[in-house]
C-alpha cells in the first residue's frame, strides 16, 4: 500500500493511462486501481472511471464495507483547489441525501419473503412446462405451449438473476453470486461473469456511444446518427458493410425478428466467455476471472435443456419447433424490455458523457414505463428504469416507494424525467430506429 502523501490535480488524474498508473477520484481522494482491475468483482466497468471522478458511481454500486478494500489503493489527495465545493451541484447533493434517507427508511433492505415467492413462482413455470411434456408430450399443441411457458420461465429467471447480481437480495455478496449461478447459469444459461462485465459497464455509462455495450449492436441495429460512421469505417467489399447497409436501412421493420435471436446470441457469448481462452481478445486488464462453479452451471443448463429436447420432445421437426419457440420467444420477451429501458432515448458522445454528472446521465438516458401489476411483473420491475439506475442495489419491491420523490427532484431541477405507457415506449423505439434508418438510406444512396 502506498502512503497517501501526494497531491494530485484533476488534470494529472485525467492524464493517467494504460502504460502507467490508472487513477480515479472518489470523495476527493485519488486511487491507483491498476493492480485491482483483475480482482474487481464487478468486472471491467471500473475502467470507465479511469481518469475521472468516480464518487457517485462508487457509492451507487458498492456497500460501505467496500471502502476498506478501496483504501488499499489510496495514493493521495486531490489538490484543494480541485476539490468539489458547496455549489458542487445542489441536485447531486439532494440525490445523495435522498439515498441516505431511503437507507434510513429501510428501503434498501430486501423482503426475503417477496423474493422467495418470486423464486418459487418462477420455478413453478418450469414445473408446469415439464408437466405438459411428461403428461401430454405426444400432442403438438402441448409441446408448443410447453415451449412458450419455458420462454416465460427464462425471462423471469433473467430478472431474478439481475436482482441478485446487483446484490439487491442478500447482504452477503457471495450468496447473491451463488443464486446468480443457479438462476442465471443453470436455469437460463447466461454467464453471471459475462453479464456483470457487460451490464455494469452499461450502468456506468448508459447510452454513451462507444462505451455502453448495450447500444453496440452494429451491423444489425444503429440507435443514433453517431453509429452511421460505420458506413465510412468498414470497406464496402466486406460482408459486414453489405449486411449492415441492408439491416440498418430496414431496421424499423426488422427489429422484432432480430430480437428473437437475443437469447441464443447471449447464450453463445456466455459459453465463449467462460471457456479457458474465452477472453483472450479482451485487453489483459479487462479480463474477468471465471470460477469453476460458473462453468459447471452453464454446462448443467445445456445438459438439462438438451435432455428435455431429446427425451421428451423426441422427433427432429418437433425438436426444431420447440427450440425455435423457447429460444426465440425468450429472446423477444427479454429484448422487448431491454429496448424499452434506454433505446430511443438520448445517445451521448464520450465528450458529452464526461461533462455530465453521473446522476443526470442515468435520468436523461432512461425511460420509465407506467406501472400496473402486469407491466411490473413482465418487466421484472425494470419499468422503474430511472430509479433502478440511480439506486442499483435497491430491491425491486421498493421502486414504487421512491419513484415520486425522484420525479419531484427532477422537476425541481428541470431535468427531463421520461415516463410513458408500454405501447408508447415501443413506438418511441421504432420511431428512433426509423429516423436513423432514413439518415442511413440518404447516406447509402449518395454512396451508390
Amino acid at each position: 500500500m502506498t502512503t497517501g502523501t501526494q497531491t494530485f490535480t484533476r488534470a494529472e488524474v485525467k492524464e493517467s493511462g494504460n502504460d502507467g498508473p490508472l487513477y480515479t477520484i472518489i470523495d476527493n481522494k485519488v486511487y491507483d486501481i491498476s493492480e485491482f482491475i483483475p480482482d474487481h468483482p464487478g468486472g471491467a466497468v471500473i475502467l470507465t472511471h479511469v481518469g475521472k471522478d468516480g464518487t457517485d458511481a462508487f457509492h451507487s454500486f458498492h456497500p460501505d464495507s467496500s471502502q476498506e478494500t478501496l483504501s488499499n489503493y489510496y495514493v493521495g489527495d486531490l489538490a484543494q483547489e480541485d476539490c468539489i465545493v458547496p455549489k458542487e451541484d445542489d441536485f447531486i447533493r439532494e440525490i445523495r441525501e435522498l439515498k441516505r434517507h431511503f437507507e434510513k427508511l429501510g428501503y434498501f433492505e430486501s423482503d426475503k419473503t417477496y423474493y422467495f415467492f418470486k423464486l418459487t413462482s418462477t420455478l413453478t413455470l418450469w414445473a408446469f412446462s415439464m408437466y405438459l411434456l411428461i403428461g401430454y408430450g405426444d400432442h403438438l399443441i402441448a409441446q408448443m405451449l410447453s415451449a412458450l411457458i419455458m420462454a416465460v420461465f427464462w425471462q423471469q429467471c433473467g430478472w431474478l438473476a439481475h436482482d441478485v447480481l446487483h446484490h439487491q437480495v442478500f447482504q452477503n455478496r457471495s450468496f447473491n453470486d451463488m443464486i446468480g449461478d443457479l438462476v442465471g447459469g443453470v436455469c437460463l444459461g447466461f454467464s453471471p461473469a459475462w453479464w456483470k462485465n457487460k451490464h455494469n459497464t452499461h450502468h456506468a455509462a448508459p447510452n454513451v456511444y462507444e462505451v455502453d455495450p448495450d447500444i453496440d449492436t452494429l451491423p444489425f441495429l444503429a440507435w443514433s446518427d453517431h453509429a452511421l460512421e460505420f458506413f465510412a469505417s468498414v470497406p464496402d467489399e466486406e460482408l459486414a458493410a453489405t449486411v449492415g447497409k441492408f439491416m440498418i436501412r430496414n431496421q424499423a421493420l426488422l427489429i422484432f425478428p432480430i430480437m428473437t435471436f437475443a437469447k441464443l446470441a447471449w447464450s453463445i457469448r456466455s459459453i465463449l466467455f467462460v471457456l479457458p481462452n474465452g477472453q483472450k481478445k479482451l485487453p489483459r486488464k479487462a479480463r474477468v476471472p471465471v470460477g469453476i462453479l460458473e462453468q459447471v452451471s452453464i454446462g448443467l443448463h445445456w445438459t438439462w435443456y438438451f435432455g428435455v429436447l431429446f427425451l421428451l420432445v423426441k422427433t427432429p421437426i418437433r425438436i426444431a419447433l420447440y427450440l425455435a419457440l423457447s429460444q426465440g420467444g425468450c429472446g423477444l420477451l427479454l429484448a422487448l424490455v431491454f429496448v424499452l429501458n434506454h433505446n430511443g432515448m438520448p445517445v451521448l458522445t464520450r465528450e458529452e458523457g464526461e461533462k455530465m454528472d453521473f446522476y443526470s446521465m442515468q435520468i436523461i438516458t432512461g425511460r420509465d414505463v407506467r406501472p400496473s401489476w402486469l407491466v411490473t411483473w413482465f418487466t421484472g420491475g425494470l419499468n422503474y428504469q430511472i430509479e433502478h439506475h440511480l439506486f442499483p442495489a435497491l430491491p425491486r419491491h421498493s421502486f414504487h416507494k421512491v419513484q415520486p420523490q425522484v420525479q419531484k427532484i427532477c422537476e425541481k431541477y428541470s431535468i427531463h424525467y421520461h415516463c410513458t405507457s408500454f405501447e408508447d415506449g415501443v413506438w418511441e423505439v421504432i420511431n428512433r430506429l426509423d429516423q436513423v434508418a432514413k439518415v442511413a438510406r440518404r447516406i447509402t444512396n449518395k454512396q451508390d
